[in-house]
């Protein structure tokens, strides 16, 4: 059981997180002198107070409520750290970005905060802004030196913007010359992400962006276009330059793979770009479809099975952003 002067202690602690959180600075400072009891250290009384169930401090609190005069006096009078994390790893930048609050995301870069620095799975604010898609903040922590091409758990921002379809978001970070061939797990580019998600509009600004039309055996960016049945992205692809008579990892051409997955409109497009295979002695768009049904095809072919490689960092970023942006100061 507290001591009366433990629970005075959380009592004037929890006053002052709901001063900061009301944006009450009249009232934040009252308690903040009533926390250090005349010390003379109050940045280190306002310091001790934290939100109990995430650690949040006063900044943390004054950042994701969009209370600019208590964090100009929290920054600039008390001079608190303006990196400080919660329990978790998360700055009070991260807070604010995470929410789409770009006057204090603009303050706290100009008062010294680090675009930059990472939380839960090596996110940054801009992994956290990119994947809320909050463009304004975005271009914001680009402006002021964020690194565009940051890696996280839950890959580069490019690749969150492809996953989820935030194409505005994703002509930013293109514009910021944001690299559209940068992988994670290999074979994984932007690209490749695009298609897998069905995200079309994004798909089109990455090959407009100069992609690599060539991925690696299935991972190509024709192969999953078929696989994934997006004929439009497939006709981009190909106005674009990317090669029709690549190979799969079953060594199939993508005609093949078309007419393996009844995709009829897809073997008609690829039929005049495809180079002829000798096995196929009726060379016609009935006969190819009716070869990959043969019994020699299936002797000299692995069967192509309908792969979708969703990867579980791309089904993070939701939990981590929401747990940001449904953040209440409990106390």
């Amino acid at each position: 059981m507290a001591s009366p002067l433990e629970y005075a202690l959380a009592v004037l602690q929890a006053r002052l997180l709901q001063a900061a959180e009301n944006g009450d600075l009249p009232l934040f400072k009252r308690t903040a002198r009533a926390l250090d009891g005349g010390k003379g250290r109050l940045r280190e009384a306002v310091e001790g107070a934290a939100a109990g169930d995430c650690g949040a401090g006063a900044l943390h609190v004054a950042a994701v409520h969009a209370r600019l005069p208590v964090c100009a006096y929290l920054v600039e009078e008390l001079q608190v750290n303006v990196d400080a994390t919660d329990e978790s790893g998360e700055t009070a930048l991260s807070y604010a970005a995470v929410n789409g609050i770009v006057n204090i995301v603009r303050y706290l870069l100009d008062h010294g905060a680090n675009p930059d620095k990472s939380g839960p799975e090596k996110c940054t604010p801009l992994h956290m802004a990119v994947g809320q898609g909050h463009c304004g903040v975005v271009k914001v922590l680009l402006s002021k030196g964020a690194d565009v091409n940051c890696y996280s758990n839950t890959g580069t921002p490019l690749q969150i913007a492809a996953v989820f379809g935030l194409d505005g978001a994703m002509k930013i970070l293109l514009d910021h010359h944001a690299d559209c061939n940068k992988a994670v797990c290999i074979a994984d580019t932007p690209l490749i992400v695009a298609l897998r998600a069905h995200q079309r509009k994004c798909v089109k600004l990455l090959i407009k962006a100069g992609a690599d039309l060539k991925g690696l055996g299935s991972a190509d960016p024709i192969i999953v276009a078929i696989t994934e049945g997006l004929t439009d992205c497939l006709k981009c692809l190909l106005n674009a330059g990317a090669d029709p008579n690549v190979l799969d990892d079953f060594g199939c051409l993508p005609i093949e793979v078309a007419a393996s997955h009844d995709r009829r409109e897809d073997v008609e497009i690829l039929f005049p770009v495809t180079s002829r295979i000798p096995s196929v002695h009726d060379w016609s768009i009935d006969g190819i479809i009716s070869y990959v049904q043969t019994k020699e095809a299936v002797q000299t072919r692995t069967p192509l099975p309908y792969l979708r490689f969703y990867y579980y960092f791309l089904l993070t970023v939701p939990a981590i952003s929401c747990r940001f942006f449904n953040y209440q100061c409990v106390i």
